[in-house]
């Protein structure tokens, strides 16, 4: 028998249970004539049978009618209030609804497919837009100045990875973060309030760009900044663009030079003065005693000493210092090392064999590929070798290329001959000597060990970059996000609690413990975010790292999030991790799923860090009570299968943020289209969700404490 046929049953046997009652409520008095049991018995008997035709039908229309309704009723909310939701429906494996189940399923999956259709059209619509937004990314990444676009009110809402590099804080560049917190707001103030003058005298047609010169937020890097405004069809100022180029060093090659000329012009002027005068002396009096003219002879030699060991040590501090203003750049070794060996082979001539590990080193490529080439060919002709190994060497402060044959050497007297070579007409006839005095080096030869074993050294200029940048030194990639809608800014001054939530910045947090009782002394150990902006998961702005708790990691723990003490070696402790968090959070709204638990261990470390977080906090746990009944399930596992969501690394600290996050934007298109637009609406209801909700828990506690005590 089916379960419709069951209720049915059901409901005819309450109906003639209801009959007979009425029948033994009229005919009362002839079962009270009748003695013994009967004169009790029947009319007890009588009056519970409808009473339990009545609770079984209850229970079975509840099974099988109202539950399956409900779950279904449940699935077709989130996949309409929630456009991005694309899981299969729970249907109800018993009930008593017939193909009800199976064309409300059939009507989602036309919905989900006709939403596919909508993404696909829009696709096709935007390909060429999203094509010149990946030409414009290419040249962003491409560009060594760093680009950042902001709104009036000096948000960011456009950067390159250059910019990260150059401003040295990754944790507070990010779209929709403030200006301010990586650049003093005096410099960029003062240049926007030059150009806006300049803008409104009716210079629309004049340069609106202007430069200023300013440093990093942690005044450890000079930057040169150039500005330049954006306007909008209204002839308003919308925004703004900046470039940014690191000076830093520039800067300490002028104070070099600077020390050399005030070298030149003061102490050897003294010296060379001294000599002038010791010189004209002796001249002037051919008739002086010997004596005398010993003394003065001793002071032309001491003062020429002096002005020769002078001349020695500006020689040596000087060299290299001006080099910045020669046009150089990084380069790998080994690809300096290919394009002298594409042009040795054209003729035959020898071949270079890069050994050791390559390293950067800064050249000016063409010049100094065309000197090596006419250095190596001098140099095989010289020593017949057919071919040298090379290797790059990391001095103190150079890094050396090695040549190494097996033949006939050099002398130093020979090389300086061969300085005064020609390069070709491609350089200008440039001798070898003006190219590598350019490049700060001098050529030296010398046996190496016994035998015919000989090398030539080029101490070559270093890097600007580092040579071995470890995986945790290296900045990640970050894709550039573009947002322009942010330019507009809010009107008023609204407070937070009327902020519509799609203009709102949020941080989705998780952390990682080792066990559950932050007042017993549970450590974090793991701690990451993930920025939210306008309904948009950033993935490239996140931040991730592992915490040494300074205690031992116990099993269980690590059983589930599969951090273990070996993995905590030599990590940072919670009192330098905490505050870079906090950067990284800025005013950000707070984000994480049963928020209380995380933010309960971040509170127990503010006394010791000095760190303290109180930012606004959403907890999507309590927004999913809000939105469905609490009796669903609204743990992390259950709402991302219900919500189709895949997450990668799940149970550590960034793949659960990045989980919750993509959780958010679901949640939050729910509560929008249910008229929750705002964080104050939002805030109070999923406040009264949690009030309901420990109120629930703490009726059912005492119930089962009645319960048991009974």
């Amino acid at each position: 028998m089916n379960q419709r046929a069951v209720i049915v049953a059901s409901l005819i046997g309450t109906v003639l249970a209801a009959f007979v009652g009425l029948v033994l409520a009229t005919h009362w008095d002839l079962l009270l004539a009748g003695e013994g049991v009967l004169s009790w018995g029947l009319p007890l008997s009588f009056t519970l049978l409808p009473t339990a035709f009545v609770l079984l039908t209850f229970f079975i229309l509840r099974k099988n009618v109202y539950r399956p309704t409900k779950v279904l009723s449940r699935d077709i909310r989130a996949l309409l209030e929630s456009p991005k939701t694309d899981a299969e429906l729970a249907l109800p494996r018993r009930h008593a609804l017939e193909d009800l189940p199976e064309a409300v399923a059939a009507l989602a999956g036309g919905l989900r497919a006709a939403r596919r259709e909508i993404r696909s059209a829009m696709a096709s619509a935007t390909a060429q837009i999203d094509e010149q937004k990946t030409w414009l990314e290419v040249i962003l990444q491409g560009l060594d100045e760093g680009v950042l676009v902001c709104s009036r009110n000096h948000q960011m809402l456009l950067f390159n990875q250059s910019v990260v590099s150059i401003l040295g804080t990754p944790e507070a560049v990010g779209l929709g973060r403030p200006l301010f917190a990586v650049i003093p707001k005096a410099p960029i103030e003062h240049t926007l309030e030059r150009l806006e003058r300049r803008f409104e005298e009716g210079a629309a047609f004049k340069d609106l760009s202007d430069s200023f010169v300013c440093a990093n937020i942690a005044g450890n890097r000079l930057l040169q900044g150039r500005m330049a405004l954006i306007p909008d069809p209204k002839g308003q100022t919308s925004a703004y663009l900046i470039t940014l180029v690191d000076i830093s060093a520039d800067v300490d090659t002028i104070a070099s030079v600077d020390t050399v000329r005030r070298a030149v012009t003061v102490d050897l002027r003294e010296t060379i003065g001294n000599l002038r005068a010791a010189a004209e002396v002796v001249e002037a009096h051919p008739q002086m005693s010997e004596e005398l003219r010993q003394r003065f002879h001793a002071v032309l030699r001491d003062e020429s000493e002096q002005a020769s060991d002078k001349l020695e040590a500006l020689a040596q501090y000087f060299r290299g210092h001006a080099l910045g203003r020669y046009p150089m750049a990084d380069i790998l070794s080994v690809d300096l090392l290919e394009s002298v060996n594409r042009r040795l082979s054209q003729d035959g001539d020898p071949r270079l064999i890069p050994v050791g590990q390559p390293l950067w080193l800064m050249a000016d490529s063409l010049t100094m590929v065309r000197a090596l080439e006419c250095l190596l060919r001098t140099l095989a002709a010289h020593t017949s070798a057919a071919s040298f190994e090379v290797e790059a060497l990391l001095g103190d402060r150079r890094v050396y290329l090695d040549f190494y044959w097996r033949g006939k050497g050099v002398s130093n007297a020979q090389l300086s001959t061969w300085l005064e070579m020609s390069c070709g007409e491609e350089l200008g006839n440039q001798s070898l000597r003006d190219v590598f005095e350019r490049h700060g080096l001098e050529l030296w030869s010398q046996r190496r060990g016994e035998g015919d074993h000989c090398f030539l050294r080029l101490p070559m200029i270093a890097p600007k970059r580092m040579q071995f940048a470890t995986d945790e030194g290296q900045l990640p990639p970050r894709p550039e996000f573009y947002d322009f809608g942010l330019m507009r800014e809010h009107a008023g001054d609204a407070s937070l609690a009327a902020t519509p939530l799609n203009e709102l910045s949020y941080v989705v947090f998780d952390c990682e413990m080792t066990g559950l009782d932050p007042v017993g002394g549970d450590e974090i150990i793991s701690i990451a975010g993930v920025r939210m902006v306008k309904g948009r998961v950033l993935s490239g702005e996140t931040f991730e790292c592992i915490i040494n708790p300074g205690k031992p990691i116990p099993p269980a723990s690590i059983r589930f999030h599969g951090i273990t003490d070996d993995q905590v070696v030599g990590k940072p402790s919670i009192a330098e991790v905490l505050p870079q968090f906090r950067t990284f959070v800025g005013d950000s709204v707070m984000v994480a799923h049963n928020a209380a638990f995380d933010m309960k261990f971040l509170s127990m470390k503010e006394k010791q860090t000095g760190v303290v977080f109180d930012n606004p906090v959403l907890d999507t746990l309590l927004l999913s009570v809000m939105l469905e009944d609490d009796g669903e399930d609204h743990s992390l596992d259950g709402l991302i299968e219900r919500y189709g969501i895949s997450i990668e690394g799940r149970h550590t600290a960034l793949g659960d943020a990045i989980g919750t996050a993509q959780l958010l934007v679901r949640l939050l298109e729910r509560a929008q289209s249910r008229g929750f637009t705002t964080f104050g609406e939002v805030m109070k209801r999923s406040n009264m969700a949690a009030e309901l909700r420990q109120r629930e828990r703490t009726i059912a506690h005492a119930n089962g404490n009645s319960g048991s005590g009974a």
